[in-house]
């Protein structure tokens, strides 16, 4: 039987002292605020809902009959913030309906990202490029010399075209950028293990005289640690210019990076992005269906990370909850990444997709029911 000494039991009784107090304060600054911000309920006064924000991304229709009850439904399961694709055929298409879709959002209480959906190749996202196909001399070139269908983060070309796309997103009004996993082409041989050590990129024109010029010798053909370097302050100086031109339209950043720190698929330290001053938020997307490992441990390391790294820049970290392709019987498990995140302290979650993913070849098994069990969790942690 455990005995606690006399000082032991003082440090329990001075805690618990604390605790009450700290209780009280909270329920007294809860009965506060409702009077100049507003907001929903918790220990029975209102509080903001800036508290949790939960949110998810949407891609299903341009149509505004169809997109105000969806927002509807957004709103309805717990989510006050949703995340807009905005990808090249809407920049080109559909800017008056993406402005529609905004305003609507924001009629039903929705803060707005917008999402640069495979813009250049370069982005997340199962949309094609027109910069790509019209730009040939501007995308990146494999080591082996190839011809790759990515647009190149350091040509002037295709930087310029994404100040445009900013430009335009701005235009509809959005809260936020949604700048989403930036990477060089990604070589599918990558997710095999089996590249070769001349399959990455970027060995266009522009790339090698910018690394002649950095690192004083031709660029090699085979991966080294200075092209890892390379490719890392390329990714870096590219959104420094991109985050900094958004924040001079007055517009938010988020970030989110893969998740792994690996120089083959994005970037071999998170923490050169999180320290990029333009960005206000920043996140990962540990899909842990995706990736084949187990949601607890997965989560929970990326999250701990994130919250460390965003701690350290004074940024406001994000995680990504994978809400497709879940297979039938492990919707639970969205539910318990959604717990994992809270638990880490971090008040930004997201979901990948809506509904489940319901539209894509990518959807969960029972859509409905991922889509249930994300707002109940949402409902959880903002209560």
């Amino acid at each position: 039987m455990i005995k606690f000494t006399d000082t032991a039991a003082l440090l329990i009784k001075n805690s618990r002292r604390q605790f009450m107090a700290g209780t009280a304060r909270i329920a007294s600054l809860a009965m506060v605020l409702p009077a100049v911000m507003g907001g929903r309920t918790i220990f029975g006064a209102a509080m903001p809902d800036s508290v949790v924000k939960t949110g998810v991304s949407y891609f299903g229709s341009r149509d505004p009959r169809h997109l105000r009850q969806d927002m509807k439904d957004i709103a309805a399961h717990h989510c006050n913030f949703v995340v807009h694709t905005f990808s090249e055929a809407d920049y080109y298409f559909y800017t008056k309906a993406m402005k529609e879709a905004v305003a609507v959002s924001h009629d039903m209480g929705l803060d707005v990202y917008l999402d640069p959906w495979g813009v250049g190749g370069v982005f997340g996202g199962e949309a094609f490029s027109r910069f790509v196909m019209e730009n040939p001399e501007q995308c990146q070139r494999q080591a082996d010399g190839s011809a790759l269908p990515c647009a190149c983060l350091n040509r002037e070309a295709f930087r310029a075209f994404m100040k445009k796309w900013v430009d335009a997103a701005v235009d509809t009004g959005a809260d936020c950028l949604f700048w989403d996993e930036p990477h060089f082409y990604i070589p599918r041989a990558v997710w095999r293990g089996a590249q070769r050590p001349d399959e990455w990129a970027c060995t266009c024109e522009a790339c090698r005289e910018l690394f002649k010029r950095r690192f004083g010798y031709t660029m090699p053909k085979i991966m080294n640690g200075d092209i890892v370097l390379f490719r890392d302050e390329s990714i870096v100086s590219f959104f420094a210019e991109m985050t900094g031109y958004a924040k001079g339209k007055g517009v938010k950043n988020a970030l989110c990076v893969l998740p792994d720190e690996n120089p083959l698929i994005g970037i071999s330290s998170w923490e050169k992005l999180a320290a990029v001053p333009g960005v206000d938020i920043f996140g990962t997307d540990p899909y842990w269906i995706v990736f084949g490992k187990p949601v607890e441990d997965y989560v929970r390391t990326a999250a701990k990370k994130i919250a460390a790294l965003s701690a350290r820049y004074g940024k406001e970290p994000q995680m990504w909850v994978q809400a497709y392709g879940v297979p039938a019987g492990r919707e639970k498990e969205v539910a318990q990444a959604v717990r994992v995140i809270a638990d880490e302290g971090i008040r930004n979650i997201a979901a990948w997709s809506y509904r489940g993913g319901a539209p894509m070849n990518l959807a969960s098994a029972n859509p409905e029911r991922v889509w249930e069990v994300l707002g109940k969790a949402y409902r959880e942690v903002r209560s």
